[in-house]
């Protein structure tokens, strides 16, 4: 998008401007509500019910968020809640096509879920909320911008306000979610996520979850262990992962009816809330803990291990909310026990809270697929560059081991298991979306098996065709005869055996990229187009046009990532 004229440019400044601070302002209210609205939900419900939460407590309060986002489930008509991974499937859709309603109820969810309880984390709802309140701004104020520009301020002005940093609000919008950068959408989302910044330090001050000592530590050392314990936390990151997807799949068993998973989600939680009541809800004040060295090593390991599996059964026997906050806990407890572990034999004189800073970086960073995003976020919520270069080596290794072993997020993972790959961007995206059906011509000749090869030849002069294709007596696809091997040949099509009953054709439901990497390996005319039920051929396609559709889509990506 390129602009000579002055006034279109004052337009577009202007309008990238007020996006940024509607975004902005409605952002920071939103996160700022949210935490401290879970915070006067949680700190009533412990003195109606009790001082210290226990079993029963914990029955009571998940029993009635579990009721909330039940009939939250209802008013939109039983469809999933919408978290983190759609806002990345959304911002890659050339149309603004996120559900209002279900995006502003699944917020909701998230809050009831947290005021009860559950151990779920913050940061995931808003982001998705921030999706929501971009789409909802594109279609009430319309600009001439593409919805990922929406999306990415809205997205931007969450994580600014929720984390308290605004630099990693805007360099996650970009990295996790967006999937590219363009000059021409940074004014709208870097205004939003400074707006959001300033408007919640300004009436809510600092709410920063990572308080750290000075930088009285051995930067060498610390990277010589965190390079060696970047597997580690890699593997502890895959371990949380695939303990949320070995779980959803328990919960998505048809044996299992919604009665039995609220009742399992709801006992299983209370059992652990008793015993374990540092790893229920949204855990900051456990990660103060952790840093500030609270903890014998063998309770350390047991909050890491209760805060998996605590998630694990929240986000999928009922309750609703992100994984990042978990997450957080997860690797604070990880570098914790790699801090105690090396005190206890003698490496390391005294605890180390820049350890347990890079194990947060390196488990969170690799769960949500944005490393560059968690030095910020550490550079910004320690005030320290030290503390955000020792989280660096162990986050980079950490972030490739879980590349190679299990995928670039946990977000892309589970886009994935929905069918949706977006690893090869916007033009994979839409070519995989995109019905080939759309380019085909569905006006086409076919010729009996049974016709004579002199017949053949007649309509493909007629038709000026090289190729046909072949049905039977009850019109169903045989396969195709071509010119050439008609020559010096008689009788019918079938007794001349010139049919190729083994050509190349496409189903009646694939993809752009489907056909794509059929029509790589194929030489001739036309592809026929068969409906695999009926066995029909319903429409036929060449090469070019096909190249014409992949043209059309890679320009498409093109033109929506400049503007």
């Amino acid at each position: 998008m390129r602009l000579d004229n002055s006034v279109d440019v004052i337009k577009y400044l202007i309008a990238s401007i007020l996006v940024g601070v509607i975004l902005g302002i409605g952002g920071a209210f939103a996160a700022q509500g949210f935490r401290l609205g879970i915070v006067l939900v949680s700190d009533y419900s412990e003195r109606l019910f009790a001082r210290d939460p226990n079993i029963f407590f914990y029955l009571i309060t998940l029993s009635m968020a579990l009721v909330l986002v039940h009939y939250s489930r209802i008013l939109i008509n039983g469809k999933p809640f919408q978290s983190v991974s759609d806002s990345i499937y959304l911002a890659h859709k050339a149309n603004n096509e996120t559900d209002l309603k279900v995006g502003f109820i699944s917020t909701f969810a998230a809050f009831f879920s947290a005021s009860g309880g559950a151990s779920i984390g913050q940061y995931g709802p808003l982001v998705h909320f921030g999706t929501t309140l971009g789409a909802w701004l594109k279609k009430t104020v319309p600009f001439n911008f593409t919805p990922d520009l929406y999306i990415g301020a809205g997205v931007a002005a969450s994580i600014s306000s929720g984390f308290g940093a605004p630099l990693a609000g805007l360099i996650f919008a970009h990295e996790a979610i967006l999937r590219h950068y363009s000059h021409k959408s940074i004014l709208a989302i870097a205004t939003a996520s400074g707006i959001s910044y300033a408007v919640s330090t300004g009436i809510w001050g600092d709410t920063n979850i990572i308080n750290v000592s000075s930088e009285n530590f051995n930067l060498l050392l610390i990277l010589v262990i965190s390079f060696l314990a970047g597997p580690i936390f890699g593997l502890i990151a895959i371990l949380y992962m695939k303990s949320l997807l070995f779980f959803a799949k328990l919960a998505s068993s048809d044996k299992l009816s919604v009665f039995f998973k609220y009742l399992i989600g709801v006992l299983s939680l209370s059992i652990i809330g008793h015993f374990m009541p540092e790893v229920m809800g949204l855990g900051a004040e456990t990660v103060s803990g952790v840093l500030n060295s609270s903890y014998t090593l063998i309770f350390l390991v047991i909050i890491l291990i209760g805060k998996i599996l605590a998630t694990s059964i929240s986000l999928n026997f009922g309750f609703f909310g992100g994984v990042f906050s978990p997450a957080i806990l997860v690797g604070a407890a990880a570098g914790a026990v790699v801090s105690t572990f090396l005190v206890t034999v003698g490496i390391f004189e005294d605890f180390q809270q820049a350890f347990v800073i890079s194990g947060i970086a390196a488990v969170a960073g690799a769960v949500i697929g944005a490393p560059i995003c968690m030095v910020i976020i550490v550079l910004e919520l320690t005030n320290s560059y030290a503390y955000a270069l020792a989280s660096l080596v162990g986050l980079a290794i950490s972030v490739g081991y879980v590349q190679v072993r299990f995928g670039s997020s946990y977000f892309d993972v589970q886009l994935l298991n929905r069918g949706i790959d977006i690893s090869d961007g916007r033009t994979g995206l839409f070519m995989t979306e995109t019905d080939i059906l759309r380019f085909a011509e569905t006006n086409f000749h076919t010729i009996k098996e049974s016709e004579t090869v002199e017949s053949a030849v007649s309509l493909m002069s007629k038709i000026d065709q090289s190729e046909l294709i072949v049905v039977n007596q009850s019109g169903e696809f045989i396969g195709k005869t071509n010119s050439l091997s008609l020559f010096n040949k008689e009788g019918s099509l079938s007794s001349a055996e010139v049919i190729d009953k083994d050509c190349v054709f496409i189903d009646h439901d694939a993809s752009l990229q489907s056909a794509m990497e059929i029509a790589s390996n194929f030489v001739g005319e036309v592809i026929p187009i068969v409906h695999s039920d009926q066995n029909k051929a319903v429409a036929i396609i060449t090469e070019g046009a096909i190249f014409q559709a992949y043209l059309s889509k890679q320009n498409q990506t093109v033109e929506m990532e400049k503007r």
